[in-house]
């Protein structure tokens, strides 16, 4: 047993492959097994539409039936009202207007992820704010959507060049 242990290093050893270039380290390693390269201009800025207008839509469509006290995802304790409604439906149009900006030809993407990264950074303070309000507002969401939302936020900015 022991002459084919040392049979088998001396050989394994000996054996010579062929040097093959080094990759670069995580983003080819990611295009090879199909992952993502959120670096990449596209890529990015399908994933910030996604963000953004998966809420802009269903914000646009109806607040209170997706985020609502006793909506699909409820974000908020108390009803928002007709006002509430209203704002709601705006931030929505607005989002659903910064993801629409990804597949308009001739559009930035370097820009738009800048202005997408720009707009996910002035919205933090707020749901800060909502995620401390345990009265109205639903703060273990609020604090997972913070997680999300910087990854987001952070992944947008890098992309588009300002970090």
């Amino acid at each position: 047993m022991f002459k084919l242990l040392v049979a088998s290093l001396a050989t394994a050893s000996a054996l010579q492959l062929k040097r093959q270039p080094a990759a670069k380290p995580l983003s080819n390693a990611l295009k090879l097994r199909g992952g993502l390269d959120l670096t990449d201009l596209d890529t990015a800025g399908l994933f910030g539409a996604m963000y953004y207008g998966g809420f802009g839509v269903t914000l646009l469509a109806n607040p209170e039936f997706f985020y609502g006290a006793d909506g699909l995802v409820p974000y908020f304790k108390a009803s928002p009202g007709p006002v509430g409604t209203f704002f709601g439906r705006a931030f929505g149009a607005c989002m659903t207007g910064m993801a629409a900006l990804n597949f308009l030809e001739g559009a930035d993407k370097a820009t738009m992820l800048k202005a997408m990264a720009i707009g996910g950074a002035c919205m933090l303070p707020q749901m800060v704010s909502n995620a401390n309000d345990d009265v109205n507002f639903m703060t273990v969401i609020w604090k997972a959507q913070i997680v999300m939302h910087i990854a987001t936020t952070y992944v947008l900015a890098k992309a588009g060049g300002l970090l």
